[in-house]
């Protein structure tokens, strides 16, 4: 793409050496490898060049964002900062009465008509010495700068460990002022919970009422939830709860002629009035957000009924099994790659269509050379203890970004249930959309979002693209100490596990906390195998694993500990250290491959190093990881060839690198998948407004 003509010097917009004229952009909270050359190809791998400059301009982000209910003018945000730092020493000498009585003051002004961008200051300073008192905690200049930034509506890209919940506690009171309801949107039910446990005590002092929203439940529950000024809950199930109410919307039947305009001369309730669960869409402020809006962007939230009649037969999908069982890969099907499903040839469609069929064709709900392709699907394409575990006869599906399962999702079109016949468990009856929407067109519905992560810049363009969102990097309160060892390759997966077994003995030795970050179940239990066999004592945390999962986490940064954990440990997670194991050097975090998102590695490797603590992470490489082998697998195999010493490890050559491609080519083709949704959520976005 052409740069704009106003660019003339790439130097002064380098986001990697921003000039001083762009006030709000900060060094990035993190150290780069690449070259000047190398760096600038990343950005425009993926994302457009003018929209990443475009969601770092202060100027078009006040222009933006000026408008009614908005804090979005173009105040310098450092110069806010010295206005609340000055109340902030004032507020300090008043009583804690005084405290509440100036927050009530406050909702009066704004709910009289004052707007939010002149009174964003004195919120601020309220809420830091709110919190100062209540929680012992004092928000860092750095996290003030970061919630301005969101209550313009940017997303704020912090470091890990920084303090999101605080910063987020300063929006969620601005935007309560209002009273028109805030959602405060995380990427799991976990973080929900611990974020409402420990804001709901200082939101409480300041005059508002808090709640976190039920899952699983309908009916006054929730609509308590939702009345509360701030509402918590996972992202998905805010959209779940709006699908749900536009259903109860569209089913139940209108008041008749006449009967709205006699209720308002009585002022009584209309007859058969719907009872909504969602006073409205207004704000949002969403946690983890590339990971909610990016990487969640493709997975719809869909709200299903479960079919009766003849089609909940099992029969189609056991016999779809057996004859995928035996079909010939490259002369009957296709076994497809990079997300294409496996598809039947032409022999392989005459065969399947000329064999015996034992199955009534009224129980059919599609094709039944669909079935097979299913069949195929499921043998091929989803994996035990990768995309999905079996829990009490049940085939639950593993969140590939969050490691976590899902026992209320299932996969549609036939395909769970050919999942169910492969691992030979109840077939369950397949499920009839209700309703569904895409999570990115959701969050487009909001009259107001802003959100925070530790990874944002890599998605800077997109995020401008689809949400108008800018991005804007917070600098780090305390300078990074984080030691990024070099990365290691091996010819195998097994010398690979064997190294990292050798790393963790030493290091246990040493007293180093060591946490290990798989990819999938699998891995981690099998590299759990390994440690007890060696006699090193360690704890699992993954999907199945998951019962203990606040001791695990809570014994994760003691003297000698060893953790081994799926991407539950990524977001969100805080590891305590002790002052022993600070002065030993931290908490050691090993990758045990790449993922196929840069941003889920950054997550995993932030666990350690937090708040200018010491700490080291390390990746290990082998020719079996999944991302080489699915997206560049001639370098696989030129890999498993390649000259290796005893120990079977690579050395020197520029190893690294391909796998730094796949996964490239990863995130591209995950890219282009959101786009295609993206033009379709328009596509329905104009149709409506024509209509």
């Amino acid at each position: 793409m052409t740069p704009p003509c106003w660019v003339t010097d790439l130097t002064l917009f380098d986001p990697f050496h921003p000039s001083p004229l762009m006030s709000l952009v900060a060094p990035l909270p993190r150290p780069l490898r690449a070259g000047p050359d190398r760096r600038w190809s990343i950005l425009r791998r993926q994302y457009a060049f003018e929209g990443y400059l475009h969601a770092l301009s202060h100027e078009a982000a006040g222009r933006l964002f000026r408008k009614r209910d908005a804090i979005g003018t173009d105040w310098d945000d450092y110069a806010k900062l010295g206005e609340i730092n000055d109340l902030a020493v004032e507020f300090t000498r008043l009583e804690t009465d005084q405290i509440g009585a100036r927050s009530r003051e406050l909702f009066d002004q704004v709910r009289a008509g004052r707007q939010l961008f002149e009174v964003v200051a004195t919120a601020f300073a309220i809420v830091r010495e709110a919190s100062r008192r209540v929680t012992g905690l004092y928000h860092h200049d750095v996290q003030i700068l970061a919630g301005l930034a969101m209550c313009r509506g940017a997303v704020a890209e912090m470091a890990t460990g920084e303090g999101k919940t605080l910063v987020q506690s300063l929006v969620a009171y601005t935007w309560a002022l209002p009273g028109r309801g805030v959602h405060v949107a995380t990427a799991n039910s976990y973080l929900a919970e611990r974020d409402h446990h420990f804001s709901k005590e200082l939101l409480s002092f300041l005059g508002l009422r808090s709640a976190l929203l039920p899952e699983k439940v309908r009916g006054p529950a929730k609509r308590d939830a939702y009345a509360a000024d701030i509402t918590f809950g996972t992202g998905a199930e805010f959209g779940f709860d709006y699908l749900r109410d536009q259903l109860e919307w569209f089913r139940t039947p209108g008041p008749k002629l006449g009967e709205r305009f006699l209720s308002g001369i009585l002022g009584e309730p209309l007859p058969g009035e719907v009872a909504l669960s969602q006073r409205g869409l207004v704000y949002a402020i969403i946690d983890e957000a590339d990971s909610i809006l990016i990487d969640e962007a493709t997975t719809p939230l869909v709200v299903s009924t479960k079919e009766d009649g003849p089609h909940r037969q099992p029969a189609p999908f056991t016999v779809a099994r057996d004859i995928a069982a035996v079909l010939r890969e490259g002369e009957d099907y296709y076994p497809g790659k990079r997300g294409v499903p496996p598809s039947l040839t032409e022999a392989g469609k005459k065969r399947v269509s000329s064999a015996e069929f034992p199955v009534p064709r009224e129980v059919l709900r599609r094709p039944w050379i669909r079935y097979v392709e299913n069949a195929l699907s499921a043998q091929h394409r989803f994996h035990r203890d990768v995309n999905y575990v079996v829990q009490k006869g049940k085939v639950v599906i593993i969140d590939e970004f969050t490691g976590r399962a899902r026992p209320e999702s299932s996969w549609k079109d036939g395909l769970h249930q050919a999942v169910e016949a492969k691992e030979r468990v109840e077939i369950q009856a397949e499920s009839q959309s209700a309703a569904g929407i895409s999570r990115q067109r959701f969050y487009r519905l909001y009259e107001n979002i802003c959100g925070m992560t530790g990874t944002a810049i890599d998605s800077a363009g997109e995020l401008w693209e689809v949400f108008r969102r800018p991005v804007v990097p917070i600098p780090r309160h305390q300078p990074s100490q984080v030691k990024v060892l070099p990365s290691r390759v091996f010819v195998s997966e097994e010398a690979k596990l064997r190294a990292v077994v050798s790393d963790i003995v030493q290091r246990q030795r040493g007293g180093q906390p060591v946490l290990v970050g798989t990819r999938t179940i699998g891995n981690s239990e099998k590299l759990s195998a390994l440690l007890t066999a060696s006699g090193v004592s360690h704890r699992l945390l993954n999907a199945v694993q998951d019962a203990e999962e606040a001791g695990t986490i809570a014994a994760a940064g003691t003297l000698g500990a060893v953790t081994i954990a799926t991407n539950m440990a990524g977001r969100g997670t805080h590891i305590s250290l002790s002052r022993e194991v600070l002065g030993i050097g931290g908490l050691h975090v090993i990758a045990l491959e790449m993922e196929e998102s840069r941003r889920i590695d950054l997550q995993l490797t932030g666990r350690g190093a937090r708040q200018g603590q010491p700490g080291s992470n390390q990746t290990f490489l082998s020719a079996d990881d999944f991302v080489l082998r699915r997206y560049l697998p001639g370098e696989a195999m030129r890999l498993v060839a390649a000259r290796a010493d005893a120990a079977g490890e690579v050395h020197g050559g520029r190893w690294e690198s391909h796998f730094v491609k796949a996964q490239a080519l990863a995130e591209k083709t995950r890219y282009e998948s959101r786009q295609s949704l993206l033009r379709h959520d328009d596509w329905l976005s104009e149709t409506k407004r024509r209509l």
